[in-house]
């Protein structure tokens, strides 16, 4: 560490990425409290089928301080949020996707709504993901449409329809014959994920299967 960063860190100590707290853990990693907390996933809840993906794997619930960390990730300026993200998703895919794809990407946003958020959330988390795998993730989807946030849908059909074609493949020649892994931020009624892997598929993929760092609870 430079002299220039203990000194920041003195003056402005890291905070869990999660909880917020003032942390004397690992920097950009949640404190050793959230890190035991109740809203990560093991087990069969961790792995949801799908239809286009095989499955997609998730590493916690979207709810308590874990949905606060996210909201802060998407819409507040958290960016650096995907570097304590990543290797928690990566522990949920050696887990229960080994062997399962030969490429790492991501479910993009539209270049309106980068611009105005002035990053891609997901990108980052797959950016930071695949880092922890010791892979690279790579832009295979663009985003062609402009649409209403998925959050802001909450009947299901709704959120089909709102995603319905938004994706395109560019470059059809980096995705035949693949098995891909799509990475989303949070997996609600699956249909971001499974347009995607939807026009993956369509384009040639072998397989997709999926990652979510967090799952909406049923209800």
């Amino acid at each position: 560490m430079s002299l220039k960063e203990a000194l920041l860190d003195l003056l402005f100590p890291p905070r869990c990425p999660i909880c917020s707290r003032s942390s004397d853990g690992e920097k950009d990693a949640p404190c050793p409290p959230c890190r035991r907390a109740d809203f990560w996933i093991s087990g069969p809840q961790a792995v949801v089928p799908g239809r286009a993906f095989v499955r997609c794997v998730c590493a916690g619930w979207y709810r308590g301080a874990l949905k606060e960390s996210m909201t802060r990730f998407k819409f507040q300026g958290c960016h650096r949020y995907a570097l304590a993200y990543g290797p928690i998703l990566a522990e949920a895919i050696r887990t229960y996707l080994p062997g399962s794809y030969d490429c790492i990407t991501w479910t993009p946003v539209s270049a309106a709504r980068r611009r105005e958020r002035g990053y891609d959330q997901a990108q980052l988390l797959a950016q930071a993901t695949a880092e922890a795998l010791g892979k690279q993730a790579v832009p295979l989807l663009t985003k062609v449409k402009d649409t209403k946030a998925q959050s802001a849908l909450t009947d299901g059909r709704l959120r089909k329809s709102n995603v319905a074609g938004v994706y395109s493949v560019p470059r059809p020649h980096e995705v035949a014959g693949k098995k891909i892994l799509v990475i989303d931020d949070i997996l609600t009624t699956g249909a971001t994920l499974e347009e995607a892997a939807q026009t993956l598929r369509a384009a040639g993929a072998a397989q997709v299967v999926a990652a979510a760092f967090c799952r909406t609870p049923k209800t």
